[in-house]
């Protein structure tokens, strides 16, 4: 897969140039079609499926247009809001649309389109969202800073993958999941609607629909799909596969054993407890856990600290397609779960406590997602819900703090829907870690001695969860060499066929990284994975109900196993173990999950790899897409300072610093941020883009300007004694305000220069309301703004006579110079039609002079009476059919008739009366 997407296309599917038939006369010819894609189109034109050869859709060249979005297929070219009604016709606009605004994108732009009626849902890099507009002018969308506009083509919205997988092509190991020719996939709509008609297809069954996310059952052989793609509704459509397991010694090489030891814990602070995981509920999603039940019959190592064990089943078209029970329970027959769960908490019962997790003391809720499936031959985890929030979202409502997940999709570094599902419940369940497995795709496929990069598998791909990769455990007595892996493990060819790899004994070096551990970047060039922990010939608990032992049995008790879903758990009771740390400890109640990441990063040991090489492998200086920050050390992560929970909005910079004393060691500062979720439609996934700047004592200052990951960090090798400071940078933030966090490697007192004590973003010498959360930008910054439309809540010392909304509960209206109470934004609610007028009228116009009172307004020169102003302005009266406000004695709307022109002009039976 690419390692970012092509700015200018290396691959040109196809080049075509047309003159479109002008919809109206131009002043000038439009442009001509040229379509550039990196979608493979004759893929697509097997299934129906062309690009629209529209200038809507972005087909024309960048140069002639504002710019270009970057989506995962192509760049295309969005045309300036003035000359959109001359390029496609178009006087307004209807449907979903691609909106842009210059750069930087102002935070609280996106709440102006709101406040417009116009949802936005994706974010759409460079600087435009996808929003959902209902009968829109151009001149309008142009007052709200629209600067251009484009739509997505058909060819847009579809993985390769899908395509060639409904061709009947190969897609890789993880396979595509269909019987009886007919397809499941997984949808991403544009707003939170299906389209229109798709009741009335017999050819799609609409199997899960909640929100934005949906999956369709569809007939492989009809033109499902095509229709599908030419629909409004549909962002984004990817094939439904199946989900893989990613499949003691080990807490000495992480240092848990340093915070179970209070003597240790004491010598780094006399008022700290050692850590055990106590307080802390982890929810584990894998196949199963040991009997299943949580009763006697459960393994001893959990039986005392299990919250729940909760089995989720497949649907009954899955379990049709499998030949097997929709819900066989929650016992492990494939012992992959019951081995992960006793990596992150077993307490070692059945061991006399020496084979234990890295946090025994921790609280387990586990969610069985392992269902047998007989056309598989094998445990499969059609158990996962067809919306991976469902996961998260029961986990966090039981009280977890951690969720740990072994498993994925070989996607090759991917972003996919599971990852943006992934990545929005990071967002809502801010307190709540989410870890997943890296894979088990390495690979030296090229035969160089190295492992090959790229090979993330998805949800691990997502921004905001923690990817875990694998290195090497210390069981030198162990000699299975990476020789024995074979791609298919039936086969005779090696997936390491040359030395130094090939030789290398799996677990004798803990400097190592495990050469199956799969590797960054992703395919927008994120680094990945975030940390490492020991992976290979993992000793943990082994299920009474199954008939594999993994790597090896122990006993009937405990096995051995390896992957980077062993590691993955590691990680999570290392995580459960600095939550208590942080909570107990430190004080704080709700760490976030951007925290454990920043802290984790900036304590990791940069391993020295295996090979004896600075460029092979782990060997790389950290951070490198092998090892990520590099292994977790949670002795170092005690030693780390923290800031948590401050803010930014685009342009704003917060800033703190710090005292570094003479010999110190080398200075680590990290930066993370829980970014909203992405869409797999587009190229690249960050969202809100912050930016580190640290000075040193000397006043050199070293910037980090990187406009891909929410992970990021700067290094100091021999750092100079004195004041340090460090700054972020809202770069541009149109989603915001954004909250992040920031560690530093050393126990310091950061000192905060740029004082927010309401957190809200603005900076306490420009917030006019320093000690109150506020997104008020227009007539004050950083105060109350309840209809969110920029204008600040009134108070006692702001009204609206100073610049306060005058109608603080609706967001289309705020400002009223006449105080009549209505508002002079003619596009809002109840406008006001004589601004400058102290007016009563309510029927034929707003806030217009009405001396009779019967609602409608005088008229004047700009009203008259054929426009609807008062025909009887002189006499309260409620006709309303052939004139308003004169005499109806008979209620019936049709004035009275006046011959004589009393109450106005004359006015007969002829004339309408």
């Amino acid at each position: 897969m690419p390692a970012s997407h092509v700015r200018v296309s290396t691959f040109l599917v196809c080049l075509m140039l047309a003159q479109l038939a002008a919809p109206i006369a131009f002043a000038q010819p439009s442009p001509d079609v040229k379509v550039e894609t990196n979608a493979d189109l004759d893929l697509l034109s097997q299934l129906g499926i062309s690009p629209n050869m529209e200038l809507a859709s972005g087909w024309y060249d960048s140069d002639l247009g504002a710019g270009t979005v970057d989506l995962l297929h192509r760049d295309a070219t969005v045309t300036p809001i003035e000359n959109w009604q001359t390029v496609t016709g178009e006087k307004q606009l209807n449907g979903n649309y691609i909106l842009t605004h210059t750069y930087p994108i102002p935070s609280d732009w996106v709440i102006e389109l709101e406040e417009a009626d116009i949802a936005c849902y994706s974010f759409i890099p460079g600087t435009g969202f996808h929003c959902e507009i209902d009968k829109q002018s151009v001149g309008f969308l142009a007052s709200l800073g629209v600067e251009g506009v484009v739509k997505l083509d058909p060819t847009d919205k579809i993985r390769t993958r899908l395509a060639q997988a409904l061709l009947g092509l190969d897609i890789g190991p993880s396979g595509f999941f269909y019987a009886d020719d007919v397809v499941p996939i997984n949808v991403v709509l544009s707003g939170v609607n299906l389209p229109q008609d798709i009741e009335d297809r017999t050819d799609i069954d609409v199997h899960y629909h909640v929100g934005r996310f949906a999956t369709l059952y569809i007939d492989k052989a009809s033109s499902a799909l095509a229709w599908l793609a030419e629909q409004d509704e549909i962002e984004w459509m990817e094939e439904k596969m199946w989900a893989e397991l990613q499949n003691d010694v080990a807490d000495t090489i992480v240092k848990a054993d340093d915070l179970w030891d209070q003597t240790i814990v004491n010598s780094i602070n006399s008022s700290w407890n050692s850590v055990d995981g106590t307080g802390i509920i982890v929810t584990v999603a894998d196949t199963g856990l040991d009997s299943g039940t949580n009763d006697s019959t459960m393994h001893a190592d959990f039986r005392d600290h299990i919250v729940d064990v909760v089995s989720w089943g497949m649907s009954a078209s899955d379990a049709s397609s499998c030949g097997s029970p929709a819900d066989d329970g929650a016992a492990d027959i494939d012992g992959h779960g019951t081995h992960v769960a006793g990596s992150v908490l077993g307490d070692g019962t059945n061991s006399s406590g020496n084979i234990k997790g890295i946090a025994p003391e921790a609280r387990l809720y586990f969610q069985a997602i392992g269902v047998y499936c007989n056309s598989a031959g094998k445990t499969t985890l059609q158990g996962l819900p067809p919306d991976y929030t469902q996961l998260f979202k029961a986990g966090a409502e039981n009280g977890s703090r951690v969720h740990t997940n072994s498993w994925g999709r070989s996607v090759d570094g991917e972003y996919t829907i599971g990852s943006m599902q992934a990545d929005s419940s990071a967002r809502d369940y801010t307190n709540m870690t989410i870890l997943f497995a890296a894979a088990n795709e390495g690979a030296d496929a090229n035969s160089d001695g190295e492992v090959d990069l790229d090979s993330l598998g998805s949800p691990a791909t997502a921004k905001n969860v923690l990817t875990v990769g694998a290195s090497e455990n210390n069981r030198p007595t162990q000699t299975m060499t990476w020789d024995v892996f074979r791609d298919p493990p039936s086969s005779s060819t090696r997936v390491f066929p040359t030395n130094p790899i090939n030789s290398d004994r799996t677990a004798n070096n803990p400097e190592g990284l495990a050469a199956f551990s799969s590797r960054g970047p992703t395919d927008d060039s994120r680094l990945k994975p975030d940390i490492v922990a020991p992976g290979t010939f993992i000793l943990s608990t082994k299920s009474r109900y199954t008939t594999s032992a993994g790597w090896g049995a122990y006993n009937s008790e405990y096995t051995y196993m390896g992957g980077t879903s062993m590691a993955t758990p590691l990680t999570a009771g290392a995580t459960a173990l600095l939550l208590e740390h942080l909570i107990d400890n430190m004080g704080h109640e709700n760490p976030n999950s951007s925290l454990i990441k920043a802290i984790f990063a900036v304590s990791a040991t940069d391993m020295a790899g295996q090979y004896s090489s600075s460029t092979n492998g782990a060997g790389e200086t950290a951070p490198n897409n092998h090892e990520g920050w590099g292994r977790i050390d949670l002795r170092q992560a005690l030693n780390s300072s923290w800031i948590e929970n401050e803010s930014v909005i685009t342009g704003a910079n917060r800033g703190w610093s710090f005292n570094v004393p003479s010999g110190a060691p080398d200075l680590h500062i990290a930066l993370s941020w829980i970014d909203p979720a992405a869409t797999p439609v587009v190229g690249a996934q960050l969202i809100n883009d912050l930016d580190l700047a640290v000075k040193d004592p000397s006043g050199t200052w070293t910037e980090l300007s990187n406009n891909v990951d929410t992970l990021r960090g700067l290094k100091f090798a021999s750092p100079a004694q004195g004041t340090w400071e460090v700054h972020i940078n809202g770069t541009n933030v149109p989603v915001g305000p954004q909250f992040f966090s920031l560690a530093v490697n050393q126990e310091t007192n950061l000192v905060n220069l740029t004082e927010d004590a309401d957190l809200d973003g603005v900076e306490d010498d420009d917030d006019d309301c320093p000690n109150t959360y506020g997104t008020s930008t227009n007539d004050r910054e950083g105060c109350p703004d309840s209809d969110g439309d920029g204008y600040s809540n009134p108070d006692a010392t702001w009204t609206a006579n100073e610049g306060a909304d005058a109608f603080p509960s609706e967001s289309t209206q705020w400002a009223d110079q006449d105080f009549d109470g209505y508002g002079d934004n003619p596009a809002g609610v109840e406008a006001d039609a004589c601004v400058t007028v102290l007016g009563n009228s309510t029927t034929d116009r707003f806030g217009c002079l009405d001396d009779d009172g019967d609602g409608y307004s005088n008229n004047d020169a700009t009203w008259l009476v054929s426009n609807g102003a008062d025909a009887c302005n002189s006499v309260k009266a409620f006709s309303n059919i052939d004139r308003n406000g004169c005499p109806d004695e008979d209620g019936d709307g049709a004035s009275d008739p006046d011959p004589t022109g009393i109450n106005g002009s004359v006015w007969t039976v002829t004339d309408g009366a």
